[in-house]
């Protein structure tokens, strides 16, 4: 449900359910939100709330095409010239640069179901599928994909050890030539 209201108070009230329900995000799994605890936090009743989205789910779809259309902002032009590289480096960047709500929703285990449906709804955008049309088993490539996104959720879980910039590097020669383009030959 897209809201484009210029109704001020319309507008109001859908930020301070966007502000309460972020503020839940970087305290709470999403299994332990309840509509009630986000109304409250809002300050809005929860018959105001039910004007604007059916469930909380509603609204988390809303924050997933939200992330999705910016994700593809970022990465469009280096997926329509297939190059594996400039995703990765496109997508890294603008994993970093993430709020920490962003991340969190991106990268948190508890929130792994809202990383699915942002990488799912990517993955099968247009800017993606002539990496995917030109493979005889497009489910597995698509399946390997989304090993781009493990491999910045473990960097940034480890204490992001290595430099960004190195990270993407590797990833992209990974992701680009798998397990044997990084292996490290014996001299």
């Amino acid at each position: 449900m897209e809201h484009t209201s210029k109704d001020l108070r319309v507008r109001r009230t859908l930020k301070a359910i966007r502000s309460a329900f972020y503020e839940l995000v970087l305290t709470k799994n999403y299994s332990d939100i309840s509509i009630t605890e986000l109304t409250d936090l809002a300050e809005i009743n929860r018959k105001t709330f039910y004007l604007h989205y059916s469930s909380l789910d509603d609204l988390v779809k809303e924050v997933e095409q939200e992330i999705v259309d910016h994700i593809l902002q970022n990465v469009r032009m280096s997926a329509e010239q297939m190059d594996v590289a400039g995703c990765v480096d496109n997508f890294y960047h603008y994993l970093d640069e993430c709020d920490e709500v962003q991340q969190k929703l991106l990268c948190d285990s508890h929130y792994y179901f809202f990383y699915e449906d942002v990488t799912d709804a990517v993955l099968k955008s247009n800017a993606f599928s002539r990496f995917f049309e030109m493979t005889k088993h497009p489910d597995i490539v698509r399946s390997y994909s989304i090993c781009i996104t493990f491999i910045y959720r473990n960097w940034l879980k480890n204490g992001r050890p290595i430099p960004l910039d190195e990270l993407i590097e590797y990833a992209s020669m990974i992701i680009a030539k798998g397990y044997s383009g990084i292996i490290e030959k014996e001299a």
